[in-house]
């Protein structure tokens, strides 16, 4: 009986034991769905998909190349752990230290609202095809895609998404969409 209330205490310990380990170093993903990605570019080869609520152990001290965190992770599908990298606006860092009220809606107005710039910011394509998207999220609508090399002029950006106009179409009317920064870099001014 003894064993076995021994054995029944152990098991259950175990099954405690990642919510016992320290979660500075966790990431919980608050997507509905997140890629993970072999490498930090958007259009490399998806390891993974996994769901809203996942926690994923951080393996880099910081985002790799601004906009990805490097993470491993248990693969349901394969039954192993893997690593990979993620979109760092598709996660959240686990038991942050508490902030006072006034700073979270801070915080939560800033990201929403734009950065209009005053001179349009040149910026150049990174990967093969981008897509610019109606809305400054990834499940928004795509209105046009560029191919590596491209330049567009920025008027602004709202958290991770540069706003950018497209060239006029046949009617001569000049649509306004978004790029998420990880797909381009920004061209220094020269004139400075």
């Amino acid at each position: 009986m003894k064993k076995t209330i021994l054995i029944l205490i152990l098991m259950f310990l175990l099954f405690l034991s990642p919510f016992l380990m320290s979660q500075e170093n966790k990431l919980k993903v608050t997507a509905v769905t997140a890629d993970i990605h072999i490498n930090p570019e958007g259009d490399s080869p998806v390891i993974e998909t996994v769901e809203k609520g996942t926690i994923l152990t951080l393996l880099s001290k910081g985002k790799i190349r601004e906009t990805w965190y490097y993470v491993s992770f248990y693969s349901k599908e394969n039954f192993v752990t893997m690593s990979g990298f993620i979109y760092a606006s598709l996660v959240k860092e686990m038991f942050a230290a508490p902030k006072d009220t006034k700073e979270v809606e801070q915080e939560a107005e800033e990201e929403t609202e734009e950065v209009v710039y005053e001179d349009p910011k040149k910026i150049q394509v990174i990967i093969e095809q981008a897509n610019i998207r109606a809305d400054p999220d990834f499940k928004s609508e795509i209105i046009h895609q560029v191919q590596i090399g491209i330049t567009l002029l920025a008027a602004g950006k709202k958290m991770e998404w540069y706003r950018v106009d497209l060239p006029p179409d046949e009617d001569g009317i000049i649509i306004s969409g978004y790029i998420h920064q990880s797909f381009v870099k920004e061209i220094p001014d020269k004139t400075g």
